[in-house]
């Protein structure tokens, strides 16, 4: 009898041991698809020269965001020692198949935006051929990113469609169905 109550015993305390020895460590993570993965805003800034409107600019940022209802914006902000020179922005459409491939396509006129865009763990990367950028990794602004993002853009809204010089610059994003905040400004 003894031996079978410590049996018994024995086999309560390796059952209390693997039940207590479960962490939610343990537990699978959720799965994310890559269509839940590519939401929010994503952010990259490089050194790289060039013209944009007759502006020269010796770095390049780029904010992507998108959201859960296929629709997104593209920000393009040209630097020249760390001053905004000229800045672009598309709204955008956008898919994501379920390997992570996303496509980017400016609203209305179906452009695409980049090349080779593929969402993996925490970063987006893609190619931007016409801007001779290759293998940009954009990844999700950092608290002085997003400082950075908002001082760019309340520049953009002094510049109210005008360059510095006072000259007006045409726009090449439409507003059709966008309310003041949403539409996306050029310079």
């Amino acid at each position: 009898m003894k031996m079978k109550y410590n049996k018994w015993l024995f086999m309560l305390v390796a059952a209390l041991l693997a039940l207590t020895s479960c962490t939610d460590e343990d537990s699978p993570e959720p799965t994310m698809t890559a269509a839940e993965a590519v939401l929010g805003e994503w952010f990259t800034q490089v050194s790289a020269s060039g013209v944009s409107d007759g502006a020269a600019y010796d770095a390049y940022a780029v904010l992507v965001t998108f959201r859960d209802d296929g629709h997104g914006l593209l920000m393009q902000y040209f630097l020249k020692d760390g001053q905004l020179v000229n800045a672009l922005g598309s709204m955008t459409d956008y898919t994501v198949d379920h390997d992570g491939n996303v496509s980017i396509v400016t609203s209305e006129v179906e452009v695409p935006l980049g090349e080779n865009v593929r969402i993996d763990i925490n970063k987006l990367t893609l190619d931007m051929p016409d801007y001779d950028l290759h293998g940009l990794t954009l990844i999700h602004p950092t608290d002085a990113q997003q400082q950075l993002i908002k001082e760019w853009d309340l520049i953009i809204e002094e510049w109210g469609g005008s360059g510095n010089d006072g000259s007006e610059m045409a726009s090449e994003v439409t507003t059709d169905g966008a309310d003041e905040p949403g539409r996306a400004r050029r310079r």
